[in-house]
């Protein structure tokens, strides 16, 4: 449980900054401090997530398999928030993602190289849940890093 940012975003009265605090708080707990019970807490049971790679499974689990997957290819991911912007239910984050490939990542064996490629996420709120999730991601760049230029389909 993240005890001390929640009660922080109870207190607040504007709901759009709520909904972007718990963005915040969400991918900063995935991803930053690898803590998957940021997925209970913030993301509604029947969410709705547009897969951005084949072997996601579906709804909350979808969480999951992305922690799972660049957790093990990178160890010390990190996210850095650049921007965060929010309308009404909607919340975009965008980030910058860096990490070293440590373990084989989708089928690439580790080489040890530093990667930094960006993301936007963009997550749409109900009752102070994620219902919707988006991504769009630099995978290009990501996967021309670790192949020296020959760039793998993520599959």
């Amino acid at each position: 449980m993240i005890k001390s940012s929640t009660k922080k975003i109870r207190d607040m009265d504007n709901q759009v900054e709520k909904n972007k605090a718990i963005c915040k708080v969400f991918f900063d707990e995935l991803f930053n401090n690898a803590n998957l019970d940021a997925i209970d807490q913030f993301v509604d049971s029947g969410v709705k997530v547009h897969k951005t790679f084949p072997w996601q499974r579906e709804g909350a689990k979808a969480f999951y398999d992305t922690v799972e997957v660049f957790k093990l290819g990178f160890p010390d991911l990190k996210i850095r928030f650049d921007d965060v912007l929010a309308d009404g239910d909607k919340v975009v984050a965008k980030f910058t993602v860096t990490g070293t490939h440590k373990e084989t990542f989708l089928n690439i064996p580790a080489t040890g190289k530093k990667v930094e490629y960006e993301e936007v996420n963009i997550v749409r709120f109900r009752d102070e849940k994620i219902i919707e999730h988006w991504v769009v991601a630099d995978t290009y760049s990501l996967m021309k890093t670790l192949t020296g230029g020959e760039v793998h389909q993520l599959v």
